[in-house]
Formats: C-alpha cells, sequence, structure tokens
C-alpha cells in the first residue's frame, strides 16, 4: 500500500458558552493498493482545547493570528 497526501485541514469548533476553542487538525491522503485503486483515508494528526484567554496570550505573544500559527506549524495551506 502507499500512502499520498491530499491535504491538511483544520476543524475549529467555538464554544462561547464556556469560552473555549477546540482544534482538530487531520490530513486527508489516497491509500493506493498493489493494483491500483485508491481510497480516500482521513487521519487525525493533532486535537487541543483552548480557553479565550490563552488564545489571547499566545497572538498577543506569536505576534499573529492562532489561525496562522497552526497553518505554519502543521504545514496547512488554503
Amino acid at each position: 500500500m502507499v500512502e499520498n497526501t491530499i491535504k491538511r485541514t483544520l476543524d475549529v469548533d467555538v464554544d462561547g458558552l464556556n469560552g473555549t476553542v477546540k482544534y482538530t487538525i487531520s490530513e486527508m491522503y489516497d491509500l493506493v493498493d498493489e493494483e491500483g485503486y485508491a481510497t480516500i483515508e482521513h487521519r487525525l494528526i493533532d486535537e487541543f482545547t483552548m480557553t479565550f484567554s490563552e488564545i489571547k496570550k499566545e497572538e498577543e505573544k506569536q505576534g499573529r493570528s492562532m489561525k496562522e500559527e497552526i497553518y505554519n506549524a502543521y504545514g496547512i495551506i488554503e
């Protein structure tokens, strides 16, 4: 079997009631068998939750948005 990465994605789930944001980074890839047939698979790369205040502190420290920071860290391309 051969894996061909298609792309990485970022999903964001905002919980305004609790003041948290859950970030989920996943990867979509083709799994190609010996006969050349491919199936699309998904794999979880990372998942973490931050509070609004943690995000604000991190953005001030980094000088850019959390989205930009995550995109750079995990190689996500828009």
